[in-house]
């Protein structure tokens, strides 16, 4: 798909005085086609044709200013050609080469923080000749050298996937040995021990397991920082036994002041397990009397709504309308908690007439054609696996969507692709995996934004998080009542209630 005028570069105001109006359209249209390929990466994965493109154009621009207007005519034909030719095997190729794209990307997304130099300049001399033979129609050639190429990209990430997911608990676990933490907390240091050891397998055995590569390593971290804490305890108290007085002091200002916030006092002397007890206790008879209240409205509702359905005959409707209303309120509440685990340009928290919570992530960037998710981004993920902790009851869905650069079927895939790369990171991550959650892919299908212009195209190339909003059953409960106050929300062009996440509570 051709982008027009309105995305392609301008023309300089001394060449449009000398091209008639046909060429000026077929210039446009070169650049367009010209700019399209770059954004499906032809630049890597065709680069002799796109090249080859951007020559003849800039050749074209110097004819067309001249009388050799038919040489420049033949000229920005064939550089349209060339352009769309990088486009088209630019797509082929990550379509018949898959596993090397998705190793190469891994690779360049590591950085060059991580990347052994010599390895990393290896690899990509090797992948570089797999897309040349590849870009020639060299088809058993490029297979053969897809092999030699995905040895050397391994063999860079393995070395990069050490440095970055088993170096940092390596570290804390050696100065976790010089605090003698086998002695002070033999379990968590014999753990971390062995998520190390878990980790090194497993990208020796599969160097693109990052995603599963990263969990494994927040585990150890937190595994080894736990054994260094308490092991800087035990040496502490070794070295001054009469430092525990001051520990157990501070333990009991802590319990106190989350007893205040309760409204309990302790006894002194009262053990540390006997104070939890209450805590607890206090924190069950809130959530009671919480549920008292609620079932009081529920009862006030539901006979309000028995009366009306005399006249009316349309409980139902408004079961579920109350139904909906409830929810939004409910949401409302716990996007106050969620404006605290992201930042405006991060992610933009969206609340729909149905009372779904979309979560769309605008720093989860791809690569253009890629479905490896940036390890910038797991930050990112992690507080998503929290959003879904805050909404219980929700089933989750992950949507991924394209900008139209490229074809229908192309960008459906590589949705899909993205949205199931987001849905294997999160279940990853959380222990026991989640039933309600399912990936879907969009394509191009809903834009967001203006496909014509950068900016837009960059927009519409997401994923949104949706936590969906439990649908009314004929057993539902009664709904909780409802105040009048005014939303804090207002709603977009899209019918969508849209959060102001700057605001702080």
């Amino acid at each position: 798909m051709l982008i027009r005028s309105s995305i392609a570069t301008a023309l300089s105001l001394s060449l449009i005085t000398f091209i008639n109006p046909v060429q000026a359209d077929a210039l446009d249209d070169t650049k367009a086609a010209i700019i399209e390929a770059q954004a499906l990466r032809a630049p890597e994965f065709a680069p002799q044709h796109f090249k080859m493109a951007n020559i003849k154009l800039a050749e074209v621009e110097k004819l067309l200013t001249s009388s050799n207007r038919t040489k420049a005519t033949e000229l920005l034909h064939a550089a349209m050609t060339d352009a769309k030719q990088a486009s088209e095997l630019a797509q082929k190729f990550t379509r018949n080469f898959p596993d090397l794209v998705e190793s190469h990307d891994r690779l360049k997304l590591a950085g060059d923080k991580y990347i052994r130099g010599d390895l990393g300049k290896r690899s990509q001399k090797e992948f570089a000749t797999v897309v040349a033979a590849a870009e020639k129609g060299k088809s058993n050639k490029a297979q053969r050298s897809k092999k030699i190429a995905l040895q050397t990209l391994h063999a860079a990430q393995l070395v990069a996937a050490r440095e970055q997911f088993v170096r940092p608990i390596a570290k804390t676990i050696s100065e976790t040995r010089k605090l003698k933490a086998g002695k002070y907390s033999p379990k968590a240091f014999k753990q971390s021990v062995a998520k190390q050891s878990e980790i090194e397998k497993l990208i020796k055995s599969n160097p693109n397991a990052q995603s599963q590569a990263h969990a494994l390593s927040q585990q150890g971290q937190a595994l080894s920082q736990h054994a260094k804490r308490v092991s800087q305890l035990g040496s502490r108290l070794n070295r001054n036994p009469a430092s525990a007085e001051a520990w157990i002091n501070s333990s009991d200002n802590h319990m106190a002041t989350l007893a205040e916030s309760v409204g309990l006092q302790f006894d002194r002397g009262l053990e540390a397990e006997a104070k939890i007890a209450l805590l607890k206790q206090a924190v069950q008879e809130m959530k009671a009397e919480h549920l008292a209240q609620i079932m009081d409205a529920d009862k006030q509702v539901v006979e309000l709504g028995l009366k009306l359905a005399k006249y009316e005959g349309e409980l139902s409707d408004m079961a579920e309308m109350r139904h909906k209303l409830q929810l939004k309120r409910e949401a409302e509440a716990k996007i106050k908690r969620l404006t605290k685990l992201f930042d405006a340009e991060s992610v933009e928290i969206l609340l729909t007439p149905d009372a779904d919570v979309i979560l769309r992530m605008k720093k989860l960037n791809f690569l253009s054609g890629s479905a490896v998710i940036p390890p910038k981004a797991y930050a990112l993920l992690d507080n998503t696996i929290k959003s879904i902790g805050i909404f219980p009851k929700r089933n989750v869905r992950i949507e991924g969507h394209t900008d139209f650069m490229g074809t229908d079927e192309y960008n459906q895939e590589l949705s899909e692709k993205r949205a199931d790369a987001v849905q294997e990171y999160l279940l990853l991550q959380m222990p026991e995996g989640d039933a309600r959650m399912n990936a879907t892919g969009h394509g191009e299908e809903k834009p967001i934004a203006n496909n014509e212009t950068s900016e837009g195209r960059t927009q519409n190339r997401r994923i949104d998080i949706i936590l969906l909003a439990p649908a009314v059953t004929p057993n539902d409960q009664p709904m909780h009542s409802l105040n009048n106050r005014s939303s804090r929300f207002n709603t977009d062009k899209a019918g969508v209630d849209k959060r102001n996440i700057h605001s702080r509570n």
